[in-house]
């Protein structure tokens, strides 16, 4: 698995994925920091809160960075035709799933680190202290979010030749999460995969009356990173499960 996964990031630093996915994250924690600046130095908020909601732009940004990820580690192999010679070579294509998602998911994670940090100093620049605990909450929630967009469409790319209707669910995808983000209170809302990053934010967006609003911070929020946890796991065994079946289809 270790040979394999050295192999995956050898072929992904080549199609530069990884340069592509962290300059659009990038510009996401940019965009973040630039339309919270009014707010974080507000009386009427509280800073933490204004950083680290369910309205952020990680929700559209999240789906997009990961649609191309996805298509980018995929597509050169589906045009060279490499699933099936790898496949003749032993390398079952639950195993090649495996370890594109094992690095996905790895570099998604260390995204989430590295941008809840960076929001953090912003945070710090600004004369707000960030508790740990939501600095946490904020990197399990992204993990799991991605996760689960991971399996969406890393599934999706590898079993279709159409790349660019991959993008484009990537592109949609964020505008749902865009557009349902202040629906991510409602529970059961988890289902939605480009909702996730909202769903799973520390704090969440309030409206008081038609000229004021706040940010409060989720009490649900332990709960609801439990049901994730969950979903996440049945999601995979679905995904697993339909690679399996493909394989056996194949022999």
């Amino acid at each position: 698995m270790v040979n394999a996964l050295q192999i995956e990031l050898l072929k992904s630093r080549r199609t530069k994925s990884f340069i592509i996915t962290i300059f659009l994250m990038l510009i996401g924690f940019l965009w973040n920091t630039v339309s919270t600046g009014s707010e974080i130095n507000s009386v009427s908020y509280d800073g933490v809160s204004v950083l680290f909601n369910n309205q952020t732009m990680n929700s559209f940004f999240l789906p997009i960075a990961i649609s191309i990820f996805t298509s980018r580690i995929v597509s050169n192999e589906l045009e060279g035709q490499t699933f099936k010679l790898q496949e003749a070579n032993g390398t079952t294509l639950t195993k090649i799933f495996y370890s594109k998602l094992i690095l996905s998911t790895v570099f998604f994670f260390i995204l989430a680190i590295l941008e809840t940090v960076a929001t953090n100093v912003f945070a710090m620049v600004n004369g707000v202290s960030v508790p740990l605990t939501i600095t946490i909450l904020q990197i399990l929630g992204q993990l799991l979010s991605s996760f689960s967009l991971i399996c969406f469409y890393l599934t999706f790319a590898m079993f279709t030749d159409k790349q660019g209707l991959l993008l484009s669910s990537g592109f949609i995808g964020g505008f749902i999460g865009l557009i349902l983000a202040s629906k991510s209170t409602i529970l059961w809302t988890f289902a939605i995969p480009w909702v996730g990053c909202a769903y799973l934010s520390p704090y969440k967006f309030t409206l008081i009356n038609n000229s004021s609003y706040l940010y409060k911070f989720d009490q649900s929020i332990y709960f609801r990173l439990l049901i994730y946890l969950i979903y996440c796991l049945l999601l995979y065994l679905i995904v697993r499960s339909i690679f399996l079946k493909k394989e056996r289809q194949r022999k």
